[in-house]
Order: C-alpha cells, then sequence, then structure tokens
C-alpha cells in the first residue's frame, strides 16, 4: 500500500501556515518514516518509501507539485515491450500538466496515482486521482485545511479531529444496497472518485469530473470481434507487462477460471520473464477447482501451491483488523490474505497477482440488456437475431423466452435509467424472495428508499439507456476501486496486491465492445476466450457458465464459528439500533436451519459491519482540536 498525505491550506493566511508546518512536524516525529516531496507555501504532501512496491513520488520541476504511485506512458505512446513506469517529468511536461490543472495527465498517461499541484498566484492547490484505479484519495477538511490521504490510521495518528459514524451509509450497506459513493462511513471523511479533482482555495473547494466511463460506453466502436479481440489481447499484454516489470518474483492467485488463467497466461510471456509461482485455494464441492489449476500451471512451467481453505477459521479475527474508511466486505480475506503474505516472503516475491475484475471486464454472463443494445445499435435485423440465437443458445432457453426478455428489458429501462443494487435483486428473487434472504430489518429498509439517490454512485446514474448491459462492468470498476485497495487484513508494508485488469487501459476498452459480442457462438465471454485462445489449455477455454466458489466452506465456518457469532451479533450494535432484524439473524444463526449461500453472504457481511462500527467507535476523541497546530 502506497502512504501519502497531503496538507492544503491558504499560504496568505497565518493560521493555515503555522497548521501546515505543525502537521509537518507530526509527521517528522512520528515512528514511520515520513519522506517530504513537497514543501511549499499553501501546500505539503510527504510520503512513506515502500522497497516492495514500484510506487515513488514523481515530482513536478519547480516545485509546482508531485505524483504519488506509479505512471506509465499511454500504451499509443509507450515501448511495448519495456513499458517502464516515469522516473522524472521533464520541464515541458510538467508545464502541460500544471497548465492543464492536470487534465493531460488523464490523456497522456495512465496508473495508479495521486497527483497534487500548487497553483501559488490563486493561493491554493489541486489534487487529482487516477482513473481506474485502486489507490485511495480521502478528504477531510479541518478547519480551513484540507488534507488528503490514502491510509485511515496515518490520518488517526495525526491526532486532529473526532471521528463518528456515518449511519446512513452503514444503514445503505447493511441492507444490501448502493453506498459507494463520495461519501464514506465516517462522516468527517469524504472519498475522491476515480478522474476527479479538488481545487481547495481560500474561497473553498471545487470538484471536477475529468473521466466518466460513461463516455466511453457512448462510442462503443470496437463493434467487430476480431478488433475487439486483437485490442484486448494487446491491451492486458501491455498492462500485466507494464505492471510486473518491476518484480522479478511474483505470487499469482490461481482459483482455475479463465480470469486468472489469463493474467498468468500474460505473466509468463513477459520479456523479462519473472519467477512465478501460482497459489490455489480449494475446499470441498464445487470449491475445488484443482484440476484446472493444475492443467494451467502445468501449461506455463509454474509451480503450483495447493492449500485447503480453513473451515475452522476463527472469527474473532474481525474484532482486531485494520481501520478502514468503510467496511470491506471481502468474503475469503480472513483465510487467504494472511496466508498469501506468509507465502510471498517465503518466496522472496515483491507482489500478489490476481484476475480481479475479470469477470467484469470480459462480459460474464451476460444480461437480456445485451439484447437491447444490439437492437438499439443496429435495429430489429438479421443482426439482432444472431445475437438473440446465439443468447438462447447460451442460456438454454428458447428463442421466444429470449424476446420476451428483451421486451420486459425495454420496458424496466424505459422506467429508471439507473442502475440500483436492490432492485437488480428484486428482478432477482422478487421483493419478498430478496427481504427472506437479508437480515435488514424493515426499518432500515423503508430509511434507506428514503435516501437511495444519496448513495448512488455518479457512474450508475442514467447509464441503461447508454448500455442497458454495462452495470456488472460499472459496479466493478466502482467496487475495486473504492475496496479493494483497504484490506483489513493485510498491513501497509505487506507485499502489494497487483489487479492487471484494473487499469485505465483495460477498463477503456472494455467499456468501448458491445456487449452482445461477449455472447457471440454463443459463448460467454467470447472476445476472452478468442483473445487468449493460443495462450491457454483448451480445459480452460472450453468452461462453461459454471464456476466453482467457496460456498460450503463459508457454510462450515458460520457454524464452527456459531457461538461467537450469536454472542457478538445478537446484542450488536446493528440490532439494538434495529437496523438488523434480531428474530430473523437469531434463526439464520440457528445450528436446525440450513443456510442458503445468501443467508451466509450476509452472516458475513453484518460481521464485518459490525466489528468495524466498534473498532470506530473506540477511537480515542482528541483531547484537543488544534486550530492552529
Amino acid at each position: 500500500m502506497f502512504r501519502y498525505i497531503i496538507v492544503i491550506g491558504d499560504s496568505r493566511n497565518a493560521s493555515d501556515v503555522i497548521s501546515i508546518k505543525g502537521v509537518r512536524q507530526r509527521l517528522q516525529s512520528s515512528p514511520v518514516a515520513w519522506q517530504s516531496a513537497v514543501d511549499r507555501p499553501g501546500l505539503y504532501a510527504a510520503h512513506v518509501a515502500n522497497q516492495n512496491s514500484a510506487d515513488s513520488a514523481l515530482l513536478l520541476c519547480d516545485q509546482r507539485g508531485v505524483i504519488f504511485g506509479r505512471v506509465y506512458g499511454s500504451p499509443e505512446c509507450s515501448d511495448a515491450d519495456q513499458p517502464k513506469p516515469l522516473r522524472s517529468i521533464t520541464q515541458r511536461h510538467s508545464e502541460d500538466i500544471v497548465q492543464s490543472m492536470g487534465r493531460s495527465l488523464i490523456s497522456g498517461y495512465w496508473g495508479y496515482y495521486v497527483a497534487a499541484l500548487h497553483f501559488p498566484e490563486k493561493s491554493g492547490a489541486l489534487v487529482l486521482r487516477s482513473p481506474a484505479s485502486p489507490l485511495a484519495c480521502f478528504h477531510v477538511r479541518v478547519g480551513t485545511l484540507n488534507i488528503f490521504f490514502s491510509y485511515l490510521e496515518d490520518y488517526i495518528a495525526l491526532n486532529l479531529t473526532a471521528l463518528t459514524v456515518n449511519w446512513d451509509s452503514i444503514t445503505a450497506q447493511v441492507v444490501g444496497g448502493d453506498y459507494l459513493t463520495h461519501e464514506t462511513a465516517i462522516n468527517e471523511i469524504n472519498s475522491l472518485e476515480c478522474g476527479e479533482s479538488i481545487e481547495c482555495t481560500n474561497g473553498g473547494c471545487i470538484k471536477r469530473v475529468y473521466w466518466d466511463p460513461r463516455h466511453f460506453l457512448q462510442d462503443k466502436s470496437l463493434n467487430s470481434l476480431s478488433e475487439a479481440t486483437r485490442t484486448t489481447r494487446d491491451t492486458v499484454d501491455y498492462c500485466v507487462n507494464a505492471l510486473s516489470l518491476e518484480h522479478e518474483r511474483i505470487l499469482v492467485n490461481l482459483s482455475g477460471g479463465l480470469d486468472s488463467s489469463i493474467v498468468l497466461s500474460a505473466l509468463a510471456r513477459v520479456p523479462h520473464q519473472p519467477m512465478l509461482t501460482a497459489v490455489n485455494y480449494y475446499s470441498r464441492g464445487c470449491g475445488d477447482e484443482r484440476p484446472y489449476a493444475r492443467r494451467m500451471a502445468d501449461s506455463v512451467d509454474c509451480r503450483l501451491v495447493e492449500w485447503a481453505r480453513n473451515d475452522r477459521l476463527d472469527l474473532r479475527c474481525f474484532c482486531d483488523c485494520n481501520l478502514t474508511v468503510r467496511p470491506v466486505l471481502n468474503f475469503s480475506a480472513p483465510d487467504v490474505e494472511a496466508r498469501n503474505t506468509v507465502l510471498a516472503r517465503e518466496l522472496r516475491a515483491t507482489a500478489i497477482f490476481d484476475g480481479e475484475l475479470g469477470d467484469n471486464v470480459f462480459g460474464r454472463n451476460p444480461s437480456p440488456g445485451v439484447l437491447l443494445e444490439c437492437i438499439r445499435r443496429n435495429g430489429f435485423g438479421r443482426l439482432f437475431l444472431s445475437v438473440a440465437v446465439d443468447y438462447a443458445m447460451m442460456t438454454k432457453q428458447s428463442f421466444w423466452r429470449t424476446l420476451a426478455l428483451t421486451r420486459r428489458e425495454r420496458k424496466s429501462s424505459s422506467q429508471c435509467g439507473d442502475f440500483l443494487a436492490l432492485r437488480k435483486l428484486q428482478s432477482q428473487y422478487g421483493v419478498e424472495g430478496m427481504r427472506s434472504l437479508m437480515l435488514a430489518s424493515a426499518d432500515a429498509e423503508q430509511h434507506h428508499s428514503n435516501m437511495a439517490d444519496r448513495f448512488l454512485h455518479p457512474w450508475l446514474k442514467q447509464v441503461r439507456e447508454l448500455a442497458p448491459d454495462s452495470h456488472k462492468l460499472l459496479f466493478g470498476l466502482v467496487a475495486v476501486t473504492s475496496t479493494s485497495y483497504h484490506s483489513p487484513f493485510t498491513r501497509p508494508d505487506d507485499p502489494p496486491q497487483v489487479s492487471p485488469l484494473i487499469s485505465q487501459p483495460v477498463a477503456e476498452i472494455a467499456l468501448r465492445i458491445p456487449g452482445y459480442l461477449h455472447c457471440k457462438s454463443a459463448q460467454d465471454r467470447a472476445v476472452a476466450r478468442a483473445a487468449f485462445a493460443d495462450a491457454l489449455p483448451t480445459e480452460i477455454l472450453n468452461r462453461g457458465l459454471g464456476k466453482g466458489g467457496p460456498d460450503l466452506w463459508a457454510k462450515d465456518v458460520v457454524e464452527n464459528n456459531s457461538k461467537f457469532l450469536r454472542d457478538f451479533l445478537l446484542d450488536g450494535l446493528l440490532v439494538r439500533r434495529g437496523l438488523v432484524d434480531r428474530s430473523k439473524l437469531e434463526t439464520a444463526l440457528s445450528p436446525r436451519i440450513a443456510k442458503s449461500t445468501a443467508i451466509v453472504g450476509d452472516i458475513f457481511a453484518k460481521l464485518y459491519i459490525e466489528a468495524w462500527v466498534r473498532n470506530i467507535q473506540r477511537l480515542k476523541v482528541p483531547r484537543e482540536l488544534p486550530a492552529p497546530l
């Protein structure tokens, strides 16, 4: 994890100058090895170097700013064989970045970065977060100061303000609704979303959107299978090469599915040839995908480590996990991540790669929205009939049923153009069926319905008219760029988790591919299969819609922790505040009840949320709120 802190104030305000100096002194006197990057009147920026990471502080000329993280030239302007991260910025490019207020970074570069630009003539500064990047950027306003950071515990250590729970955000998360937006689950902290900037001056803060994925949905220019296939292959290979270039030894999470196999195959082909080791976690039932993982590892001559999932996992570990700005719901993280870290260190691997977001990028399980998109773009003609036949064969339903689904999708999207998480669940299970699978109370559900728009991410608004099947891709981008960087179960100095499919070049290509291409020839993820047909074993390429998961493992873990879960949750804060229905929860935790996958997942989610709330409320309140420091 790359850690940074940016402090912005008015250089003409004596109080701000003193306060910034106080923050600098606190960082320099802390046990953490903070390194100053920019120290100008009105702007101070510092970071923590991590020897396991290629991230760095890239200074602009004349101390006009700094770019934290890693930056690459755009694929069109870079050497595809050696796409090295930038180590310096020329005078001309520094001037372009400053004069464009950071826009030239979006158009000419990509990476995982946060930039801070200084504008002394305005007595202000600007902070920009890169598109499709897991590197977080959180914002707190303390008096007239603006503070930005990536790691919550670094801000807490400054001891500047009390932090309080945003119960509205928690309610949205408890009921299973949308909650990942600018608000976090802490009232005092907001999130800067990918592709956004905030300009801070003595007159206040102005937020601007530089990059919006909905723009690429309007494009959809990769409308032939051959072009989509070639561009997908080239872009994925380029990003894997770029992100792996700094690592001589790499650990790869290999589930045995298509996405992680694509990443492993791309790593096996990079010119610098890092030493690769794959790890597969398996459990009983459909969670055992070792035959596929073995076949993939053998095909690239890669060592495979096989570990059984720990069904005796002690869920009390949630009580002592890292602090984050909102509860991070990661099903298998408490079992997998700590063991991955130990294994990576044993192997001297400096990064852990995975295929995160692959299902979303490659269009897994397309919805009837692809049929509606085809009609809107091409009319009700031969192409639509071909797509409808492919979709019917792929989903094993009749052609007439497929036409009926298209009509239903058209009616639904005309009634509401937003993508709403709860509406998606209702359409899948029905209103009563959805409620039976969720532990939220009726009062929490009603409260959420009165504020649902408040927690809907901007990317999900009025997008069904643009691309009716784009929900999984957009929601996936929101989720992984909002949560994956901040795992509750890894430490900042652990080997970094690298997800090459979460990158600006790959995201922009995926957004430009019409959804109906993903079911070409009645194949799920048809573009990805065609793009990597020569690089994957036949067994991987021919895998159908079914995919294994740790469902039975999760049930075993819940049953083995039933006493702790009952003690921890039944009289917990969520029940006491009326957000969780106690009778539902008691029934769900009863040993006599056969638990569905949905119920087990919701128990895990409520455990994450309950533990998070308790940990935040245990924080000490600063004795004094320094103004100035």
